[in-house]
């Protein structure tokens, strides 16, 4: 195998692995996103309320 042939398998090889990692990356980017909100939704969400006095006359 001459050397530009086996640079440019090992480029190929680079980019190919490269990929992968971004896309395996991304994927857990996105399942730990998902998680997070389905475990939000779970959350009951108190808002509080206060109630303001007339001004007496």
């Amino acid at each position: 195998m001459d050397p530009e042939t086996a640079k440019t398998l090992v480029s190929a090889a680079l980019v190919v692995g490269i990929a992968g990692f971004s896309l395996a990356s991304l994927h857990a980017a996105l399942k730990q996103i998902a998680g997070d909100l389905m475990a939000a939704r779970r959350v009951p969400v108190r808002i509080p309320v206060e109630a303001k006095r007339r001004p007496e006359a």
